[in-house]
């Protein structure tokens, strides 16, 4: 201890005293209210953070209860176009069976009205002849006409 002076040490005990008044009145108070301003900022950015993560999770809950919901009303809307689409195939295919069936309903009564005239031309056709024949053969026209109409009335029927 012979190295260390009691001058020494008093002298870095004042330096140190008035090291530490000077810093506690001119420092003291702004590093403080630095420091706590640098606290309430790191409390607030704290809080801020929780906010967000809160809404962050509340809009993440949100937006999976959406899509619950729109695949939800896609499924629905799914649904329905396929019950329209059963429904409107069934339509159309009665549609086109009743229109098929007056198709061949028509086309039965134009065979049957072409049935009827080519009978009748044939008719037609087969009495002047026959009355053609039978004038040639015989000489009376108007017995021979009744009795070749009844003839081919039998004949037709």
């Amino acid at each position: 201890m012979e190295d260390l002076k009691l001058e020494l040490i008093i002298a870095a005990m004042i330096n140190f005293a008035i090291l530490f008044f000077v810093f506690k009145h001119f420092l003291w108070k702004k590093l403080s209210v630095a420091i706590e301003e640098r606290r309430k900022h790191l409390k607030a950015s704290a809080e801020a953070e929780d906010i967000a993560k809160s809404k962050l999770e509340e809009a993440e809950a949100q937006v999976k209860t959406i899509l619950d919901e729109a695949r939800a009303n896609a499924s629905k809307i799914e649904k329905t176009a396929d019950e329209l689409s059963k429904q409107n195939t069934a339509k159309t295919l009665e549609k086109a069976s009743k229109e098929a069936e007056y198709i061949l309903e028509s086309a039965r009564s134009q065979i049957e009205k072409d049935k009827l005239d080519m009978v009748n031309s044939m008719r037609s056709k087969v009495l002047d002849l026959s009355l053609k024949l039978s004038s040639k053969l015989f000489s009376k026209e108007t017995a021979n006409k009744d009795f070749l109409e009844k003839e081919l009335d039998v004949l037709t029927k």
